[in-house]
């Protein structure tokens, strides 16, 4: 059944103080899922004879909350992009700098993005079970984690793995700061404003970066860069404790735990195979050019 169906759909479903798998005799306010909780739950009738929940309305936020809402994700991937744009500036300082071999000097940039697009379907599975404002947490603290372990590299092989690591965690805040917009950021100008600011962060944050860190590096070091980028990710982290919402998690199999569920529920056969079949391709490239670049120039 589409979106537009549950919508429409919702629109003439009868309404129901309590959710549809609990006894009409219970209380609603006891739910988890009850209008206590800020969301307007209807009963949808699935294609296939069961119940699906359609929600109707976000959470209602302050005006403060709703901004830190749209501007924190945001900064995340503004300063997420901005290191792309130091290693593509300072990678001759660093290779220098880390003893990093020729044959490597294109892993630091392309197992970012290398590590970010192999993880994103699993992330984003797992987003839909766990919570997107769980997900969103840990993912910006590992990202700020390994944007300061960036910093302190002393060689090579330690940039590539930091910036690996790096990747993955980008790829568990991208599908979580958007599902969390949709939840929380109320339809219309707003929510478009907010999926504005997301997606110009990062070209922004790189071309920021681009002309930044050519006058960091001869200022301060190619290091400062990573620290700057690190330091206002740990600041954005916690300040996402208590800016993001809670957004509810609707699931009409309430037995199972978190555990079982990600265990079950996401595809990862399927996300594994789609994975690894990218990581091989972008590997075989990767390989191809930095063996060009190895070979001497006569």
């Amino acid at each position: 059944m589409s979106a537009t169906e549950v919508i429409e759909l919702s629109a003439i479903a009868p309404q129901t103080p309590y959710p549809a798998h609990l006894p009409p005799n219970k209380d609603p306010s006891s739910s988890p899922s009850s209008s206590s909780s800020g969301l307007d739950i209807s009963r949808v009738p699935s294609d296939d004879g069961q119940i699906a929940f359609a929600q109707n309305a976000q959470p209602k936020l302050s005006t403060a909350r709703l901004i830190l809402t749209i501007f924190q994700p945001s900064l995340i991937n503004f300063f997420a992009s901005f290191t792309n744009g130091i290693i593509t500036v300072g990678l001759p300082i660093i290779a220098r700098s880390i003893n990093l071999e020729r044959a490597l000097y294109l892993w630091p940039q392309s197992v970012y993005g290398l590590t970010s697009g192999a993880a994103l379907l699993i992330a984003g599975a797992i987003a839909d079970i766990v919570g997107a404002r769980s997900l969103e947490l840990l993912g910006i603290l590992l990202l700020s984690a390994f944007t300061l372990a960036c910093g302190l590299a002393q060689t090579g092989v330690q940039l590539v793995v930091f910036r690996a690591i790096q990747g993955v965690s980008l790829a568990m805040h991208l599908p979580a700061s958007v599902a969390l917009i949709t939840a929380a950021v109320p339809s219309g100008r707003t929510r478009n404003v907010a999926f504005a600011c997301l997606g110009l962060s990062q070209p922004l944050g790189f071309s920021v970066g681009l002309v930044l860190s050519g006058i960091m590096i001869e200022k301060a070091g190619w290091r400062s860069g990573f620290y700057l980028s690190g330091g206002a990710m740990v600041l954005a982290a916690i300040a996402a404790f208590w800016a993001l919402p809670k957004v509810q998690t609707i699931s009409v199999d309430a037995d199972r735990s978190v555990w079982k569920k990600i265990q079950k529920d996401v595809d990862w056969v399927g996300g594994v195979i789609a994975s690894g079949g990218l990581a091989i391709l972008a590997y075989v490239l990767a390989y191809v050019y930095s063996t060009c670049l190895a070979l001497p120039v006569h």
